[in-house]
């Protein structure tokens, strides 16, 4: 987070994710997140200040993960060769706006769904 033509060279530097100052995981010019989790999706900036002026620079961090299981499933109209299976939405689509794709194996009256 350091501007490239800053003269004098930043003196201090503020982090912020969704306006909210960062602390932990600064060094400097630097913001490592380690360990990243789905809450750490944010709008980050970084203000590199000098005596003279402040520039700020802002990025968008979209973490995704696999989503979570489906709600809500639901068997009807059971016969020895078919079923109908709904369900609803996940609670968490692991942060993509893609339609969510399931595959259904059913092996020896086990029914296995996975995504």
């Amino acid at each position: 987070c350091t501007p490239s033509a800053a003269n004098p060279p930043p003196s201090s530097y503020v982090f912020e994710r969704d306006g909210v100052e960062i602390t932990e995981g600064v060094s400097g010019s630097i913001l490592s997140v380690t360990f990243l989790k789905r809450d750490d999706t944010g709008n980050y900036t970084c203000t590199a200040m000098n005596v003279v002026r402040s520039v700020t620079i802002a990025t968008y961090l979209l973490v995704t993960a696999p989503p979570t299981v489906p709600q809500m499933i639901t068997f009807e109209d059971v016969s020895p060769f078919s079923a109908t299976i709904s369900w609803s939405p996940p609670s968490d689509n692991g942060g993509s706006d893609q339609p969510l794709n399931y595959s259904i194996n059913i092996t020896n009256n086990t029914v296995t769904l996975s995504f």
